[in-house]
């Protein structure tokens, strides 16, 4: 095959993920999986336009080519480790419900890739993993199989993880998406060995953006469960998710169950019309997304101008001092240029195991009962206010 031929079969994948990443971008929910996809659609971008470059100066006489070929080759094989630990620690946080962000943890599971990237960075001196040799020929290298053997061995581990999670999943819905993942790690994996037991077939880019695509689908789908004004998720979804929780966390670690809602928003809307009112809640699912957004939390709308926060790893010190942060962003909001309008919220949460209480469920109504506590108490200061 010619380079012509190498390239061109690289264009329409690429175009494919831009299109992708693209309408990632317009999504307005906000987590740490949604932007690690979108980092490895970018990785997978970026392989793909090195392995472009690559294939038009193979072979060409010069110095300038040489170092082209050093470069280019050398950030392919970067990106390409990269994106498989980006794409294990996006199966594995899916499969563990919020344990695959970046943090302390993650460390241990990094080790495979400082390895291959250790022995990647030896390749000018020793020529491990690649060479360019005298004709300016990209050449394997003898310890080629190290970077296809981690690369390889993050996206087999992602589909172990999901198989496993899909021989644990009680629901109907876990089970399906834990399959999904399984299928998808085999995209890659098949285009691999293809590409690896014929050498100069070079099928594992697309396969890998058939993958990826597949899974854009999905997230696309998972969108229903999406509220349509907030793009946080919907009382449905917040009910499956509930339901997970009861079968699946069983007091493994601590859980923060936080309910809330906008003090006076019937007044907000009565005084300054609707519009101001979707405003103003759209402003706080904002500001939700990014107080939280970084941490193990589901956030959702409840209904009207009740939001849902539920937090992993959350004991009574970090819900209070999330719960600040996330006060103090709301009395910066500026719903509108002309209008001076303070929006407050009456937050009311709950721990697991707290008041012997030993399901999600006796956490929501702890919660909301002290929600409405609180607000009892910021309503009739505000009477009080009033009257003065």
């Amino acid at each position: 095959m010619s380079e012509a031929v190498y390239i061109q079969a690289d264009i329409f994948p690429i175009a494919a993920l831009i299109v992708v990443l693209y309408n990632l971008k317009r999504d307005m929910s906000y987590t740490w999986r949604k932007r690690c996809f979108a980092t490895i659609i970018r990785l997978t971008v970026g392989t793909m336009l090195c392995n472009m470059v690559c294939w038009k100066f193979n072979g060409l006489p010069g110095k300038t080519a040489t170092y082209i070929l050093w470069i280019f080759n050398t950030a392919y094989y970067i990106f390409m480790l990269l994106m498989s630990f980006m794409w294990f620690l996006y199966v594995y946080d899916k499969v563990t419900n919020g344990s695959g962000q970046w943090g302390i943890g993650v460390l241990p599971k990094a080790v495979p890739f400082l390895i291959g990237f250790v022995f990647l960075m030896a390749a000018p001196s020793g020529a491990a993993i690649f060479y360019i040799d005298d004709n300016n020929m990209y050449c394997r290298g003898r310890l080629h199989f190290v970077s296809t053997a981690v690369a390889a061995g993050y996206i087999f581990a992602a589909c172990v993880f999901a198989f496993a999670a899909l021989l644990r999943a009680v629901s109907r819905e876990s089970r399906e998406e834990s399959l999904r993942l399984v299928l998808f790690g085999m995209f890659p994996l098949a285009g691999g060995v293809v590409q690896l037991m014929a050498y100069g077939v070079d099928l594992l880019w697309q396969f890998t953006t058939a993958a990826l695509v597949m899974v854009y689908l999905n997230i696309q789908q998972q969108n229903v469960s999406r509220d349509g004004m907030t793009g946080l998720n919907n009382r449905r979804r917040l009910d499956e998710y509930v339901n997970s929780l009861s079968m699946e966390h069983l007091g493994r670690e601590r859980l923060c169950y936080s309910i809330m809602d906008i003090d006076n928003f019937k007044q907000i809307n009565d005084r300054y019309g609707h519009q101001m009112g979707d405003k103003v809640i759209c402003l706080v699912a904002d500001a939700l997304k990014v107080v939280y957004g970084n941490t193990r939390s589901f956030i959702a709308r409840y209904g009207g101008d009740e939001f849902v926060i539920i937090s992993k790893g959350f004991g009574q010190r970090e819900a209070e001092h999330y719960k600040g942060i996330l006060e103090k962003k709301l009395l910066s909001l500026k719903a509108h240029e002309n209008i001076e309008l303070t929006v407050e919220i009456s937050m009311g949460s709950a721990f697991f195991g707290e008041d012997g209480g030993v399901s999600v469920r006796e956490m929501m109504e702890l919660a909301d009962a002290r929600m409405y506590e609180i607000k009892r108490m910021h309503h009739t200061s505000f009477e009080n206010m009033l009257s003065e």
